[in-house]
């Protein structure tokens, strides 16, 4: 990144993931555990934070995030 916010979810995301580690389980983990605290933190229930998740999930297959290279994951 450039220093300046990102503009857009897509940059959001891309961010995000540049400070994973470059290990993908370790960066699931990682990212799983975030959620986590993040869905508690916001009062979400456990069927709500999931829900969301999955819908995070097939939303970003569908717009083609999985073609997107992350710093050691090719």
């Amino acid at each position: 990144m450039n220093g300046e916010p990102p503009k857009n979810a897509t940059e959001t995301v891309t961010a995000i993931c540049e400070l994973l580690p470059d290990d993908p389980k370790s960066a699931v983990n990682m990212a799983t555990v975030a959620c986590a605290a993040v869905a508690i933190t916001a009062g979400l229930d456990d069927e709500a934070t999931v829900d969301g998740l999955r819908a995070a999930l097939e939303s970003m297959r569908e717009n083609g995030f999985g073609d997107i290279a992350r710093k050691g994951v090719h």
